[in-house]
């Protein structure tokens, strides 16, 4: 039997984290960017570009630093150290980031893109329970916003609340999270010719509530067999069940691929959900199953 989290971290809570607490956190958003730092690319679409931000930069210590005009806002120059903003993407804007940056705190609000292509995302830990603090200190997607990942080592310390789309494009990432609540999210793999990066629980407890998401799995370009884990994380077993997946471009169920949900039994240890891609029936296999199908029809015949 598993043990009971501690109480920040149990259940109830993180299933507040999506239905309740994620429409405050943008709410909270909403009323704090325009009062904070703006980007109005009057420069260029470099990220890190003054002239683009109506206060120079996106700065240190702004509650928040907002990206809504519908810009393709590229950042490939690294901007890490002591940032303190929070980054709000929405108004069909995007993001494209190849380098590496640092943020209290990440919302992709309807309608936003963020590409992490490269590079590295880091979201510190804001709060001594890793449950952020109102809008700092989170991953925080809603619904129509999504996040695309395909490279790069991106760790996100804080509680994440995801209602939009978690995208996975390929093998080339590393993705830690610590703690990460849903309401209708859909977390996208989409399988390259290497396979499919993981989506890793990390921290004392890297507990995922995300059993009312739906997760579609898809193939571009991956040729051959083996297991590929889409989820490592404490309770994925117990909260993903298979009617809530999507399965394409390997073949049939059992023919061409097979999912593993385990439960961990042995208390609050790893957890994993596994596509595995398995070999189709060679033409060979298939004539002598045919054969063996012909004498069992000619024995009840």
């Amino acid at each position: 039997m598993k043990p009971t989290p501690p109480t920040p971290l149990k259940p109830t809570a993180l299933a507040l984290v999506g239905a309740v607490a994620i429409p405050a956190i943008l709410a909270g958003f909403s009323s704090t960017a325009q009062a904070a730092t703006l980007w109005t690319g009057a420069t260029d679409l470099n990220y890190g570009t003054a002239g683009n931000w109506d206060n120079g930069s996106p700065g240190n210590i702004d509650q928040a630093a907002t990206i809504n005009n519908g810009d393709t806002v590229s950042l490939a120059t690294d901007h890490t150290g002591t940032n303190t903003y929070n980054l709000v993407v929405g108004g069909n804007s995007t993001l494209n980031a190849s380098a590496a940056f640092t943020a209290t705190g990440l919302t992709i609000q309807n309608t936003g893109t963020v590409n992490l292509t490269g590079g590295a995302f880091t979201l510190p830990q804001t709060s001594t329970s890793n449950n952020g603090v109102g809008a700092t200190g989170i991953l925080s997607i809603a619904s129509g916003g999504t996040l695309n990942i395909s490279g790069g080592t991106h760790v996100f310390t804080e509680r994440s609340g995801i209602n939009g789309t978690f995208r996975v494009s390929g093998s080339a990432a590393s993705i830690s999270m610590h703690q990460m609540g849903s309401t209708g999210a859909t977390f996208d793999f989409i399988f390259d010719s290497g396979g499919v990066s993981t989506i890793t629980g990390a921290g004392g407890f890297p507990w995922f509530a995300i059993s009312d998401s739906l997760v579609t799995v898809s193939n571009s370009g991956f040729v051959g067999t083996g297991s590929f884990t889409l989820f490592d994380c404490d309770d994925a077993g117990t909260m993903m069940t298979s009617d809530k997946f999507t399965i394409t471009g390997f073949g049939a169920e059992g023919v061409g691929w097979t999912l593993d949900i385990v439960d961990n039994p042995n208390g609050s240890l790893r957890d994993t959900v596994v596509l595995n891609i398995i070999p189709e029936p060679s033409a060979a296999l298939l004539g002598g199953l045919g054969m063996i199908s012909l004498l069992r029809r000619r024995r009840h015949a």
